[in-house]
């Protein structure tokens, strides 16, 4: 059933080009590409840029399903698949057993993430907000129900009262839908010489503004630098090593094959995410750092003396320069997305 609805909406080009979670052909890599180019070229034109990240309280959860029926009534999908759906979501019940005996309340919201048509009924609703005519200076695009908005302008004032402007036309959506913004997570990011912040509100309460936010699993910062992001990685990554170590065991431990592995198929996948975004042409201050996050894990392989060169353990070990390896997937990556 959610394939044929799939099919219908892929193959009738009825979902948004900017909606790039839960589809074929898109992923993480697609959508923080084109953030990065819209901030880009913005910038390069001398704009001021603003980048809202949006955090909706719950959003699958919260997901009425008179709004379902509604987007899937305007899908114009086969009446067969919209009758199931119908079927499906009508009259439901959620019935629990307690002590004083039966309790039972209808089920009028809910798409649960993990669910089988949970991810295209989202996507749906999502459409909605996505397909709205937007000024030419605000940019709007999701990966699921992570949403961020762009507004570029040439003065702080107009910036402010566009970004105002975007905030009254997103939230209308979500009245509609009866969705909920969590105010304390949306945030947003600056890219501007601006000495001051702007003043940015959501229905009376004021977005903070931060030097850098985490989105889809990459840590973007104002000067799109890299460093934190990496920093950020570095850590994780070492975190990992030591959950390892620790399943493995103090005194048996793990063959110099598995520790191989493990690097090359944890570790090292955990480095690269969204490589394509922040390694096509990693500068010297990065590629230093990535050498030495990779160090300890060629040691930890290896066995070697502590003096031995970096360079060496890569080639004894078949492990190519972690700056080169990055680098190398993220110019794939772009080529043939």
């Amino acid at each position: 059933m959610t394939q044929r609805l799939t099919y219908h909406l892929e193959s009738t080009n009825s979902l948004n080009d900017r909606q790039h979670g839960f589809r074929e052909g898109k992923s993480v890599d697609t959508d923080i590409n084109e953030l990065l180019s819209k901030i880009q070229t913005a910038r390069r034109d001398g704009k001021h840029v603003l980048v809202l990240s949006i955090d909706i309280k719950g959003a699958f959860d919260n997901l009425q399903h008179r709004a379902i029926l509604k987007s899937l009534d305007a899908s114009a999908c086969p009446v067969n698949i919209n009758r199931l759906f119908h079927s499906l979501l009508q009259n439901r019940k959620v019935t629990l057993l307690t002590p004083q005996g039966r309790a039972t309340k209808d089920q009028k919201q809910g798409c649960p993430q993990g669910s089988c048509s949970g991810p295209t009924l989202w996507n749906l609703i999502a459409n909605e907000i996505l397909n709205q005519v937007w000024p030419d200076n605000v940019h709007i695009q999701a990966f699921a129900d992570d949403f961020v908005l762009v507004i570029e302008a040439d003065t702080n004032k107009s910036l402010v009262a566009d970004t105002q402007s975007a905030i009254t036309q997103y939230s209308s959506w979500c009245s509609e839908n009866e969705l909920a913004i969590s105010t304390e997570k949306t945030n947003y990011i600056l890219f501007s010489k601006m000495v001051r912040s702007p003043n940015i509100t959501w229905n009376g309460y004021k977005i903070n503004r931060v030097k850098s936010f985490k989105y889809l699993g990459i840590h973007v910062d104002d000067r799109l630098n890299w460093l934190e992001h990496i920093n950020k990685q570095g850590e994780k990554a070492n975190k990992m090593q030591q959950n390892l170590k620790r399943i493995a065991g103090g005194n048996w431990g793990i063959s110099q094959i598995h520790r191989w592995t493990l690097y090359k198929t944890v570790i090292e996948r955990m480095l690269a995410h969204g490589s394509s975004a922040w390694c096509l042409n990693p500068k010297f201050k990065m590629k230093r750092k990535l050498s030495s996050i990779q160090r300890p894990f060629l040691f930890h392989i290896s066995g070697a003396y502590r003096t031995t060169p970096t360079a060496a353990l890569q080639t004894i070990l078949g492990i190519s320069p972690l700056n080169m390896q990055l680098q190398f997937e993220a110019r794939f990556t772009t080529i043939y997305a």
